[in-house]
């Protein structure tokens, strides 16, 4: 255990740094650490394509290069006696649920903090036998020190679902970078020939709902843009849908991209057709930029993140006519619309959501865990 004045020794786990919501958490919490406080050792299960870098030469990094969670036990065994942590920080649903059923084989002294990345009762049915699955994290779960939360909602589900107690949890949200300026021209009632621009960002998988987007944008009269970035096992599905629709002169796939707004800070809306939401970094980003939001009002934590007539509009679930209809209400052609200010979207968002801010908020968590003070 780390003494008075010695750095916290910090182990986390993760299983990629691919390009996800999950891994973009490690590398920010690892880019923006306290390293006068903590001392950090991060365990990538395999760290092949990795589209986050950890910048923080700080920062010891070990490549398991396992392809399986279950394969690497012995492997995050050695890392542990050799560095010796404090703490050990676990960031993805399956992950948290491997180490807490092998909890016995690390040493007691070691506090074991888990964050759950996604709604685990809607995410436990996506998995091979859902029975299964939701048993053991019954039964396991609460092997851990503490529970770090994404949203309220997400806290709400392990306490209702999952016989976990609200003093083992915290919702601490995702961060994102903050201090950027959005030069895009605001726009105002004289829209004559304006061709509108939306944007989504969004890994192009079944709970991502893109499909609801293509069919409200489908709707719409108005000339307009919509441009997809993302890659997932959907796109070929989403483009016969566009071609059936004959969309083709309005939606548009770009792919993965380092950096997914660049060229389209213009954009007058980010449209978002998830059925479920951990707490979107997507979001962040776009609310960043001083981007509108319109979004379904599903399970999760976009509606902890959307102010309904502030930084975006929220609509009833699976509401394909009234999601179109909000798009016009959106922008700033319709006459009873709110202009957004898209200036104070992004003070809110530095406010609210800001690095600086929430990064502090886990470090805290941590010591005082350690101290015996929760």
């Amino acid at each position: 255990m780390a003494g008075t004045g010695a750095k916290i020794k910090l182990l986390i786990i993760t299983p990629s740094l691919k390009c996800g919501g999950s891994e973009k958490y490690v590398s920010l919490l690892c880019n923006n650490i306290n390293a006068e406080k903590f001392s950090v050792c991060l365990v990538i299960l395999n760290n092949a394509d990795a589209f986050y870098e950890i910048e923080n030469k700080a920062v010891n990094v070990i490549d398991l290069k396992e392809s399986r969670v279950r394969f690497s036990l012995f492997k995050i065994k050695k890392a542990v006696k050799s560095f010796q942590p404090d703490i050990i920080y676990t960031t993805a649903n399956h992950l948290n649920l491997y180490l807490a059923i092998f909890r016995g084989g690390f040493p007691k002294s070691i506090k074991f903090i888990a964050r759950e990345s996604s709604i685990v009762s809607i995410n436990s049915r996506r998995a091979k036998m859902p029975w299964l699955y939701d048993r053991l994290i019954k039964k396991y779960l609460n092997r851990f020190n503490f529970i770090i939360c994404q949203s309220a909602y997400m806290q709400q589900d392990l306490i209702s679902n999952y016989n976990i107690t609200a003093d083992r949890t915290v919702v601490i949200y995702n961060a994102t970078k903050t201090g950027l300026k959005n030069h895009a021209e605001i726009p105002g009632r004289t829209t004559t020939g304006k061709i509108y621009k939306f944007i989504t960002v969004a890994r192009l998988s079944e709970e991502k709902g893109i499909e609801r987007l293509i069919h409200a944008v489908g709707l719409l009269s108005l000339p307009c843009t919509f441009y997809i970035i993302g890659e997932g096992d959907k796109r070929k599905d989403l483009q016969n849908l566009v071609n059936e629709l004959q969309l083709q002169d309005k939606v548009f796939f770009e792919g993965q991209k380092d950096e997914p707004f660049k060229g389209k800070e213009d954009a007058d809306l980010f449209l978002m057709g998830s059925y479920y939401e951990g707490f979107p970094n997507a979001l962040l980003e776009a609310q960043a930029l001083g981007l509108p939001v319109i979004a379904f009002n599903v399970p999760g934590g976009i509606g902890e993140i959307i102010v309904d007539g502030e930084n975006g509009l929220l609509v009833d679930d699976n509401d394909i006519l009234g999601f179109a209809s909000a798009v016009k209400h959106g922008l700033s052609i319709h006459p009873m619309a709110n202009v957004f200010n898209r200036n104070k979207i992004i003070e809110n968002t530095e406010k609210r959501f800001s690095v600086s801010i929430l990064i502090p908020q886990v470090e805290k968590l941590f010591m005082k865990l350690l101290s015996g003070s929760i």
